[in-house]
């Protein structure tokens, strides 16, 4: 799975450049045949995080978890407990 950053402010670009700097063997092996998953800025973040999420494997949360659309968040919940000791995400 590929994700591609769109958002400037977060190093992203257009999917062009990678065609620019890519070595052509590499595409013509088929690096780019299955489509990278599109990381969005603004009101098409959460959807964008949710789509590559899914793409990764995530399944839906239980009913007590609440998704903040933020994969600082997320990252924050995992440091914060989950692989430090904790077991549990209740």
């Amino acid at each position: 799975v590929m994700a591609h950053e769109n958002d400037p402010a977060l190093g992203g670009c257009q999917f062009s450049r990678f065609f620019e700097v890519t070595p052509q063997e590499l595409i013509a092996g088929g690096l780019y045949k299955d489509l990278a998953k599109s990381c969005f800025p603004g009101r098409h973040r959460k959807v964008s995080l949710v789509l590559l999420a899914k793409s990764l494997g995530a399944t839906p949360a239980r009913a007590d978890l609440r998704v903040s659309g933020s994969i600082a968040d997320a990252g924050d919940l995992i440091s914060g407990g989950i692989g430090e000791g904790s077991t549990s995400l209740a």
